[in-house]
């Protein structure tokens, strides 16, 4: 998910799988800032603790902050039981 945001930059959220084979899960939602050229201004990862994350939307708040939505799912389970999320960061992605 991609979206502009009020400074004219964009916020991007996904996930990032860390060292593992792409059909393992072990990944994390991922947040990242960019200006308005698409320089990194910051990134967040959400996750770990036996679970595989993936945002799948993301808006700004009128305070300035994030709101990101996904789903989660267990490793442990092989990802059968798959659970929504949500999240809500300050403007420099930290969890509020």
């Amino acid at each position: 998910s991609v979206q502009q945001t009020t400074d004219g930059g964009y916020i991007i959220a996904g996930n990032i799988c860390f060292a593992c084979p792409v059909d393992e899960g072990n990944s994390n939602a991922w947040l990242i800032k960019t200006d308005s050229n698409g320089n990194e201004e910051w990134n967040q990862t959400f996750g770990g603790g036996g679970y595989s994350a993936t945002a799948t939307s993301v808006q700004q708040t009128s305070d300035g902050g994030f709101v990101i939505t996904g789903r989660r799912s267990s490793i442990e389970d092989n990802g059968t039981n798959t659970h929504v999320f949500l999240i809500k960061t300050d403007p420099n992605g930290k969890i509020n």
